[in-house]
């Protein structure tokens, strides 16, 4: 049977992860392996100055893993508490993670980014939220079954075909509502999803804090966020780790004189 890793960025109490291990569980030997409470926007960030404390839990179906480090930590701890792993996959989070900018500050994302680094195929879930569910460790309170029902049929492509050519990581985003007749589209990643400012307050002592604030910007046609946040559709975009091209080498010479 194939062993797969599922994780998150919001915790073990996320209603997307949990709904998302009982579809796994009936088809794959699943270990879920997360962290103990929120851990959003910490990117590909790893515990490297502490120890990591970790509980393990028998559910029905398959082990709980939780510990107090990063969702990319979740990878690491994997490779010992797992061994052989055919596929992590990591999510399903609330709010999209569509864009270079999100992509890269995404603790969802960055653990499906680790573990390409690691050799391993990867898949990475969201879906679009308000930002009244963001940062939540109970994630998104919509129903997730259909997209879970996504996650998993190309889960299921990925054990039994590989990755596609020139993929490290398949991003999955999909709209606030999915239903049977929701397209799915492979898009590429736009480059900027929003604006951040900074918003200047006082707290109740008079002293002053800074907030960053995401505007929403414009996306252009054919990226992820397009088919998201204005087509409604399911984005699915491969990410490429690979290194530079000889093309760009040789640009970079002629740059630099060299």
């Amino acid at each position: 049977m194939y062993n797969v890793v599922l994780t998150n960025d919001d915790g073990p109490h996320s209603e997307g992860l949990l709904t998302l291990a009982d579809a796994l569980s009936n088809l794959v030997d699943l270990t879920v392996i997360v962290p103990d409470g929120q851990r959003s926007a910490t990117g590909k960030a790893l515990t490297l100055n502490r120890p990591l404390r970790a509980v393990t839990l028998q559910r029905d179906r398959y082990r709980l893993i939780t510990h107090d480090g990063t969702p990319a930590d979740s990878v690491v701890l994997a490779r010992f508490f797992v061994g052989r792993i055919d596929l992590l996959i990591s999510g399903i989070n609330a709010g999209a993670n569509v864009g270079y900018q999100s992509m890269l500050t995404s603790g969802t994302v960055g653990a499906a980014l680790e573990a390409a680094l690691n050799g391993y195929a990867a898949i990475a879930a969201s879906v679009e939220a308000s930002p009244s569910e963001w940062f939540n460790h109970q994630g998104s309170e919509r129903d997730y079954a259909l997209p879970c029902r996504v996650v998993t049929d190309i889960a299921m492509r990925v054990l039994e075909r590989g990755m596609p050519p020139d993929t490290d990581v398949i991003n999955i985003n999909f709209p606030c509502v999915v239903t049977e007749h929701t397209e799915i589209v492979v898009t590429r990643p736009t480059r900027v999803r929003m604006r951040n400012e900074v918003v200047e307050r006082k707290d109740p002592h008079d002293r002053t804090y800074y907030w960053l604030k995401g505007i929403e910007t414009e996306p252009a046609p054919g990226t992820d966020a397009y088919v998201v946040l204005k087509q409604q559709g399911i984005s699915v975009t491969p990410i490429r780790i690979g290194g530079a091209t000889e093309e760009s080498l040789s640009t970079l010479r002629e740059f630099l004189g060299l």
